[in-house]
């Protein structure tokens, strides 16, 4: 009689099993996928961050911390598009002078204390005080604030500036935690470690080494989040030194995710994890100093350096494909790609003198490449190219800033919806600290490039634009290759981040709130 009665509960047992096995099967095939809060992703990150604090961050790794524990008055979204975040709505005067931004209701900071319009003022207050020595202080020169009422914030500009609006995604910093260190002290804080935000994830535990640098930072959602708790519950951020060691730990399981995965180690993250290209607004470029290097100056032979070159073969060599050929100063996709060696070949050798000039880099494994591969090409055409390299850090001290090169391999990030391209190829900006590197000068240029800055309608905006592209592209002050994908590995089971363009890798994290591992079904019927 036992085993009768065990028997039947192992039936019944079986029974219920297959049960919920069927269910589960109808759940998935007739109902909608929403997403469920749970679950933790592993993230690995270059770097140890020591600023995560908006006003300070200078890394990769202070940058991704920052965006995950910060909220600005605006957030970027999965296009780079900057919308209200901690604001409820913004408006523009008709003459771009006068920004009134509205905070939206029951804005909470990770501890739980009111965030409110003291907190915007104290944060642009500090970004402007010389004695914070902030590098985003550049972006509030000639902006006044102004406390309207608790909920209102008035930003008024000397000159109109279209791309003013990217400058309000700066994270807002709590008043009531960093008002009572001086200015002078607030690299020293704390708080620069252990942060509290209004982002959608606040600090859980830091694990450090034995010299105190960080090495791992376990987050938990914050539910105060002003666009809604985010549906992973635990994120778990690990430090490393370099790329091989992440992609090492990622081939074993013991990490979920990395951004900024070189192109050539792509192969070795498929299988354990989705690859997601993700536009970037970024340009590779060769910029020519016609005044150091007598030959350049002559347009013939820089036509003759672009025919050269078979740029979607260089995208396949140099970045295995991951990336778009350019032909101007904007990161747009060319149409066309104006290879033709024989006509090249032509242009050299009617040349008076041999084509002899230094090719200048960083000394990064891509652009080092990149550099190889431009050297042969133009060796095919007649010209004759040597190579120098330096390191990253010595860029700005040793060839930016004295513009010591003949031509300089490096890249131009080109940002936003509303991009600047101001300092990069206005004739005021040739001399340091300016960055137009191809020292370019032409007046129609000078005064698109002004106009862009306040035109406030963006259709007319659209055709200063092409307008800024096409007279650059005539001149050829530089040789433009490419513009890079930015490669994030994402575990294959993560929905929700369908990330289509970043102006910066940390800007990956955007939308993460929207992000989710786990899931549940609703029969169609009930999703409405």
């Amino acid at each position: 009689m036992r085993v009768e009665f065990l028997a039947l509960i192992a039936l019944a047992l079986i029974a219920l099993v297959s049960f919920l096995g069927i269910l589960t099967e109808l759940n998935k095939k007739y109902g909608v996928e929403t997403p469920a809060f749970g679950g933790t992703l592993r993230e690995g990150i270059v770097g140890n961050p020591r600023f995560i604090n908006p006003l300070l961050a200078q890394t990769d790794a202070d940058r991704d911390m920052t965006s995950l524990i910060y909220a600005g008055l605006l957030r970027y979204d999965k296009t780079s598009e900057p919308k209200p975040a901690l604001a409820e709505s913004y408006e523009i005067s008709s003459d771009g002078l006068t920004y009134t931004v509205a905070l939206k209701n029951k804005l909470y900071w990770s501890d739980g204390e009111k965030l409110t319009a003291d907190d915007v003022v104290f944060t642009i207050g500090l970004a402007k005080n010389p004695f914070a020595q902030s590098p985003r202080r550049a972006n509030w020169e000639g902006v006044d604030i102004e406390k309207i009422d608790d909920k209102t914030i008035r930003f008024r500009l000397k000159k109109a500036y279209v791309p003013f609006l990217a400058s309000l995604t700066l994270g807002i910093l709590p008043k009531h935690l960093w008002d009572k260190i001086p200015p002078s002290q607030i690299s020293l804080a704390e708080f620069n470690t252990n942060p509290v935000g209004a982002g959608p994830y606040k600090i859980k535990a830091t694990d450090h080494d034995s010299l105190g640098s960080i090495t791992a930072m376990k987050l938990a959602a914050n539910k105060y989040f002003t666009l809604g708790k985010p549906h992973i519950k635990t994120l778990s951020t690990r430090f490393y030194d370099n790329e091989e060691a992440i992609l090492k730990d990622l081939r074993v399981g013991a990490l979920d995710s990395y951004g900024a995965v070189s192109s050539k180690n792509v192969s070795d993250v498929n299988g354990r994890a989705k690859i997601q290209k993700i536009s970037l607004g970024r340009i590779i470029a060769v910029f020519l100093n016609q005044g150091a290097q007598k030959s350049l100056a002559s347009y013939e032979i820089r036509r003759a350096l672009n025919l050269a070159l078979d740029k979607k073969d260089l995208v396949e060599k140099a970045l295995d494909g991951y990336g778009e050929i350019i032909d101007g100063p904007l990161p747009w996709t060319a149409e066309n790609n104006l290879y033709d060696q024989d006509a090249a070949k032509n242009i050299v050798s009617k040349a008076k003198d041999k084509i002899i000039f230094t090719l200048t880099t960083a000394q990064t494994a891509e652009l080092e490449e990149t550099a190889e591969i431009l050297k042969n090409m133009w060796n095919k055409a007649g010209f004759e190219i040597n190579i120098k390299t330096f390191p990253v850090s010595d860029l700005e001290q040793s060839v930016i800033g004295p513009r010591r090169y003949d031509a300089f391999l490096y890249g131009e990030e080109i940002m936003g919806s509303a991009p600047d391209p101001f300092a990069f190829w206005h004739s005021s900006q040739r001399n340091h600290p300016g960055y137009n590197i191809a020292l370019y000068a032409n007046s129609k240029v000078d005064k698109l490039l002004e106009q862009v800055r306040i035109e406030q309608d963006k259709e007319k905006r659209g055709e200063l634009y092409d307008n800024i592209q096409n007279e650059i592209k005539k001149d050829l002050p530089a040789i433009f290759l490419f513009t890079p994908y930015y490669l994030y590995a994402l575990p294959n089971n993560i929905s929700g981040a369908a990330i289509k363009n970043v102006n910066t890798g940390s800007e990956r994290f955007a939308a993460v709130h929207e992000w989710y591992l786990e899931k549940n079904y609703v029969w169609k019927i009930f999703y409405e």
